[in-house]
């Protein structure tokens, strides 16, 4: 499967920026000025890495989010508070990845066309996959393929790794039934995971790390892990946004 890598992660805020001003501290860079996408009803803010981006999402027209199932998984999370929307994989030839999808049993909604559009009016088109209701309901991440560079230059190389940050290193995804979704992305990700404990680990063709993970107490391949604990991360994720993207690894010096 032409899937090649984790390209970014999102993460929906209710106030992008208070959202901006924070992680620019945390990470003691810029992050770029808001984007938006018309039909999505979302305007965004980036922070670039050397070899990925953090995606900081808001809603800012309601009645146009509700015309998207991502754009509704998007106003749910900001509602709760904000937190882990997904991750979002990079794919080669977006049609023909969606359509061997749906052949080998996980049919994914096909690619649709966007634009992020800067305040200065300069755009960037792309097209994603997997953009429906597998997407709302946090079953599956969506795809994505870009049509056009980043509008403007790269920076300086040693800005992109400021603070020895360099990227994501791997994603970690709540899931309610360990056996079905790990059955699901291993036609997803085109092999079988490796099992372990409550989880199911995939490292994807760009190296980073992609693991499912049930909440303690659940049936997993490898038996059960006993009952689960008030402090389990995971079902704490599960009872607050539900299935998805729960936790994010970043790659450091």
């Amino acid at each position: 499967m032409p899937i090649t890598g984790v390209d970014h992660v999102m993460l929906a805020v209710p106030d992008l920026d208070a959202a901006r001003a924070a992680f620019t501290a945390c990470f003691d860079r810029p992050s770029r000025p808001g984007s938006r996408h018309p039909g999505w009803g979302t305007t965004n803010a980036v922070l670039r890495f050397a070899d990925s981006y953090l995606e900081l999402i808001t809603v800012v027209d309601r009645a146009e989010a509700a015309g998207r199932p991502a754009s509704r998984r998007m106003t749910g999370v900001s509602d709760a508070g904000g937190g882990w929307v997904s991750a979002v994989l990079a794919a080669e030839d977006l049609p023909a990845t969606c359509a061997a999808l749906a052949d080998r049993g996980v049919p994914v909604s096909p690619p649709l066309d966007g634009v992020s559009v800067r305040p200065d009016g300069r755009r960037r088109r792309w097209r994603v996959g997997a953009h429906g209701e597998e997407f709302r309901t946090g079953r599956l991440p969506s795809l994505i393929e870009y049509l056009d560079p980043w509008p403007e230059a790269d920076p300086d190389p040693a800005e992109l790794r400021r603070g020895g940050v360099h990227g994501v290193a791997g994603v970690d995804i709540a899931v309610t039934d360990l056996p079905a979704a790990a059955a699901e992305y291993a036609v997803l990700l085109g092999g079988p995971p490796a099992l372990g404990d409550r989880s199911a680990t995939w490292t994807l063709p760009d190296g980073r790390v992609l693991r499912l993970l049930a909440p303690a107490g659940s049936a997993t391949p490898v038996g059960s892990a006993g009952p689960a604990g008030a402090g389990d991360p995971v079902a704490a994720h599960l009872d607050r946004l539900g299935p998805g993207l729960c936790a994010v690894a970043l790659a450091v010096d």
